[in-house]
């Protein structure tokens, strides 16, 4: 199959670049630019839950609670007080004017003033003097749209014109609240992801220049990660039409697109090179490199993309919106890796050393600049190494010594690597705040402020709602949960009306019998001291779930929990509750496709274990830097927990990527099995021929995260640093040691695998493993010279093609 796709490419060269280049191009800049409008903050909560419920019947009831959409901090001048009279009559003033032009009847209709509260006409209870004399007051704006991403769009209308109104010679305002904050998190996610792209590639230019040594041929992956991001945009732009699609799929498109590509590029671009050192013509090296590196990127790929996939067992839109675009950018990534790379390099043949390192020393050499040294330089960069040139270097040398002491090597860096896991322990999880922008962010500082001062009053109360329940039933419960630690005040009255369950207010109970009848509901709350500590929200959303109902019917549920804290908390436990189905899901995948490529059993099951020792150690490192906070204050970010939905896509993406790793530097491992090597010799040609390719292309990818890791947001630095994490660890001390050690120790045993199943891999196995035996214009030999053979091998039946001139 594999050789068929590189004849193709080969023959069609030139309409398969015309081809690709057009629709890619059209479509990508139509997506790119577009998908960032179409985008919505839609999928953070598990729809299937009870808070969900509670919000659902809240709503209908009596509308949205719309009373934390912007808060207004009025900080008095020093030596005033927001009290004095003249400052109460500007505040009102302007809350007038405010009204006037953006109320339900104003001119551009964006806010509710028929629900706008403001300290002005309350009084003294909205209002707080610190102890150094500082006098606040607030105002809430509720706003109209009940859709959170049009509420969003209208906040980018209207703030400059609100801090306008707002401005004064004797107080200060301050931007607070949900549509704020929100507004704040989104922007910087656009914000970083395209400064970071802008960042990345020309690092990454710069870095493929020196791995490869020349131009051209570091632009090719470059041209690759492009386009897939292009591509990828286009396609998920296509699905907001049918589906709502939350706003962070753009920059993980563009991390995992641009990184996953560069790296198939790198790989793609290496293998024809090495092709074209042993002496085949360009038709040849073509055709030989697709049945070799491209079918380890398909490899690869379906190993990654079989990760992504166990996400959408997730109830979370916002994960399976970031498994789509992470799923996109690496199916584009390997499409483009398998035609378009190909076609550009049998276009370019020889000349994909053009504008090289040695070129540009040699020049200076011409010219008399550098004399002698400069000119073994140029003829050193000039020319790509052969396969035992490559052997004999570096990676060679410390895969001799590893295999050596086996035992000693694998211990050491199992121990290391054990030490990185043990913060684990100390992991916690968050929903989205304000404590995901940084610390020096205006409107993080103004609901921190806003927090500290008004804690009650923050709009975001967890809720008890009573359903059909009798008087004595709810003073029962209420007087139960007034016990309960941890809240500023006591459970108190927020509304009663009738209204209509139209779906499950939770499925983990007894069939609800009041579905699709009239109910009274009954609505009480309270406000927890800190409503983003999730282990305080947790153990009171426990405690009230456990509460028992005075004279309750069995089957019946009385009462149902809510509010923005539980929100934020039943999804984080719908999360961990699909974690160990995910986590199995991933193992199995993993190890069947392994096998499908292979035909061993015993590989797989490796691979699956270093991959869970990589991932724990990210896991420890990320707990010990972002939970406990370490290089806060470097990185401008403040220690808490992760969000569990972006710490779910980065277990999937670890995973895929360790293993992807691994499925490269074996193949090459199976390469020279079927040629009759030995283990050690597999062992050794392996790593020594994929160490400097797997090295940079860690290298590549860490250099496109770590342009991800300047973003202002924390949630994207954690992504950022766990890859980058990830990367460091696996592709050094875990593929170039550990892999070696253990294949070492486990001698001829790597390759086993019950007869049953190797049927079955023979049957449906994944393309060629072996390469046929030919001359170096692509014409099958019969024989070759016994002297040719390498010591412990069998006789081969793989050749270089001065080998097979030889044997002619």
């Amino acid at each position: 199959m594999f050789a068929a796709i590189g004849r193709f490419t080969y023959r069609f060269r030139f309409t398969l670049i015309a081809v690709l280049v057009v629709v890619v191009a059209v479509s990508g800049v139509w997506g790119y630019f577009s998908l960032g409008k179409a985008t919505k903050m839609s999928g953070l909560y598990d729809e299937g839950s009870q808070s969900v419920a509670v919000a659902n019947l809240t709503d209908s009831a009596n509308g949205r609670t719309s009373a934390s959409d912007i808060l207004v901090l009025i900080q008095a001048d020093k030596g005033k007080s927001v009290t004095d009279p003249a400052i109460v009559d500007e505040v009102k003033a302007d809350t007038a004017k405010i009204a006037a032009q953006y109320g339900a009847k104003g001119k551009t209709p964006k806010l509710d003033d028929a629900k706008f509260i403001s300290y002005a006409t309350v009084g003294a209870s909205l209002t707080k003097t610190e102890a150094d004399g500082t006098s606040w007051g607030f105002l809430s704006l509720s706003m109209l749209s009940n859709d959170d991403t049009q509420r969003g769009k209208d906040w980018d209308d209207i703030r400059d014109g609100l801090a306008s109104d707002l401005q004064s010679k004797d107080f200060t305002a301050h931007f607070a609240g949900l549509v704020p904050v929100t507004s704040a998190v989104t922007e910087g996610v656009a914000r970083d992801s395209a400064r970071a792209s802008l960042i990345a590639l020309p690092l990454v230019a710069i870095v493929l220049f020196f791995v490869f040594g020349g131009v051209i041929a570091a632009a090719l992956p470059v041209i690759i990660g492009v386009m897939s991001i292009g591509a990828s945009s286009a396609i998920v732009y296509a699905l907001t039409f049918v589906t709502d699609v939350n706003f962070f799929v753009g920059p993980i498109i563009e991390l995992i697109g641009l990184g996953i590509a560069i790296d198939y590029g790198l790989f793609i671009v290496s293998r024809f090179r090495e092709e074209l050192a042993e002496g085949y013509d360009t038709p040849t090296a073509v055709r030989r490199t697709v049945m070799t590196a491209g079918r380890t990127v398909i490899m690869s790929s379906m190993l990654i993309i079989g990760a992504l996939l166990c996400l959408y067992i997730a109830p979370l839109g916002l994960l399976t919106s970031m498994a789509t675009g992470a799923l996109l950018g690496v199916l584009m990534s390997a499409l483009l890796s398998l035609t378009m790379l190909p076609a550009m390099l049998a276009v370019l043949g020889p000349r994909v050393d053009s504008l090289s390192l040695g070129w540009f020393l040699g020049l200076l050499a011409r010219r008399g600049i550098g004399g002698e040294r400069v000119k073994g330089w140029a003829h050193s960069a000039t020319k790509t190494k052969t396969k035992e040139e490559v052997e004999r270097g570096l990676w060679g040398r410390v895969t001799d010594a590893v295999m050596k002491r086996p035992a000693v090597a694998a211990g050491i860096v199992i121990v290391l690597m054990l030490a990185l896991v043990t913060p684990i322990t100390k992991l916690a999880f968050g929903g989205i705040s304000q404590e995901y922008l940084p610390p020096t962010n205006t409107t993080r500082q103004a609901q921190d402020k806003f927090q500290e001062l008004f804690p009650t009053l923050t709009g975001q109360p967890i809720q008890i709602v009573f359903m059909n329940a009798t008087d004595d039933q709810i003073n029962g419960v209420i007087d139960e949960a007034n016990k309960i630690p941890g809240f500023t005040g006591k459970f108190v009255a927020s509304g009663n009306a009738t209204s209509t369950v139209n779906s499950s207010v939770d499925p983990k109970t007894p069939p609800l019998l009041y579905k699709g009848h009239p109910v009274t509901i009954q609505m009480y709350q309270a406000t927890l001291q800190d409503p983003n500590d999730s282990k305080a929200v947790g153990e009171a959303v426990t405690w009230l779930r456990g509460l028992q109902v005075p004279g309750a019917k069995p089957g019946y549920r009385y009462f149902i929990v809510g509010g923005t804290p539980v929100l934020q908390y039943d999804s984080i436990e719908s999360m961990l509750d699909v974690l160990p189905w995910l986590m199995l899901m991933l193992v199995v995948v993993t190890t069947v496709l392994m096998f499908l490529a292979f035909g061993s059993l015993i590989l797989p099951i490796k691979a699956v274990l270093m991959s869970a020792l990589t991932l724990a150690s990210t896991l420890g490192f990320l707990t010990w830097m972002f939970v406990e906070g370490h290089g806060g204050s470097v990185f401008n970010f403040t220690g808490g927990p992760l969000m569990a939905p972006v710490l779910v896509l980065i277990i999937a993406v670890v995973f895929g990527l360790s293993t992807d790793y691994e499925v490269f530097l074996i193949s090459r491992m199976i390469e020279e099995r079927a040629t009759g090597a030995t283990t050690p010799v597999c062992i050794r040609a392996g790593t020594a021929n994929t160490g400097r390719i797997i090295t940079a292309a860690a290298l590549i990818l860490i250099v496109v995260t770590a342009a991800f890791a300047t973003s202002e947001l924390v949630m994207m630095k954690y992504v950022a640093f766990g890859l980058i994490a990830a990367l460091i660890l696996d592709a050094t001390v875990v593929r170039m040691v550990l892999v070696p050690a253990v294949m070492k120790m486990l001698g001829d045993d790597c390759w086993w695998a019950p007869h049953w199943m190797r049927r079955i891999q023979h049957r449906i196995g994944l393309g060629e493993i072996a390469l046929p035996p030919e001359t170096k214009d692509g014409r099958p030999i019969d024989s070759i010279r016994p002297q040719s053979r390498v010591p412990g091998r069998a006789a081969p039946q793989l050749v270089g093609a001065g080998v097979g001139a030889v044997g002619g």
